[in-house]
């Protein structure tokens, strides 16, 4: 009996982590922050969808992807020593740039250097400025930067700095992600 009421209260505790919460907390920015969502990658007609959980920071990515059921189809961790991903076959792989590491293992690019930026519709570092442009509303609606096009479909409408919806492009990629949760960095 003990062990039933173990179990219903684990039940209980990791039922009431999928509760959705407040969308943004904190300060969230392009140099910090955590984000939560769903993604859909489509590919070279092959695709991908789940959620995604992203602990940013200058010095370290991690970047989980699970399946539409909930369990981890990769870890992708970055730092200042390159990339390292771990499948959910236990295969660990090694790349000095997140972007080559992602494409060979996943079969598509994460622009993992840059999508911080771009998710604050700021310019990334290191070569051409963004083109941002702006919705009859005055927030940004496109930015397109080193052959990719990032576009703003919604944010959210108590926190409207911060966008739910950004779509991203490359010639043969298209990845959509849908943010539930932004947090601060820490």
């Amino acid at each position: 009996m003990l062990r039933i009421l173990a179990l219903a209260a684990a039940l209980l505790l990791a039922g009431c982590s999928l509760l959705p919460g407040k969308p943004v907390t904190g300060r969230p920015t392009a140099d910090a922050f955590e984000l939560k969502g769903r993604i859909a990658v489509r590919f070279d007609g092959d695709g991908y969808s789940g959620t995604v959980w992203w602990r940013h920071a200058k010095a370290r990515d991690v970047v989980e992807l699970y399946t539409p059921i909930g369990t981890l189809y990769a870890r992708l961790t970055r730092d200042g020593l390159g990339a390292v991903m771990e499948a959910a076959d236990g295969k660990r792989y090694e790349e000095a740039d997140a972007q080559a590491l992602s494409l060979r293992v996943l079969g598509w690019e994460l622009p993992l250097d840059s999508l911080p930026f771009w998710l604050f519709a700021q310019s990334a570092p290191g070569g051409e400025s963004a083109s941002v442009t702006r919705g009859a509303d005055g927030r940004p609606g496109q930015l397109d930067q080193h052959d990719w096009r990032v576009r703003y479909r919604g944010y959210f409408e108590d926190f409207p700095g911060y966008a739910n919806r950004v779509d991203l492009d490359r010639a043969g990629l298209n990845v959509k992600l849908i943010v539930s949760n932004w947090q601060g960095g820490k």
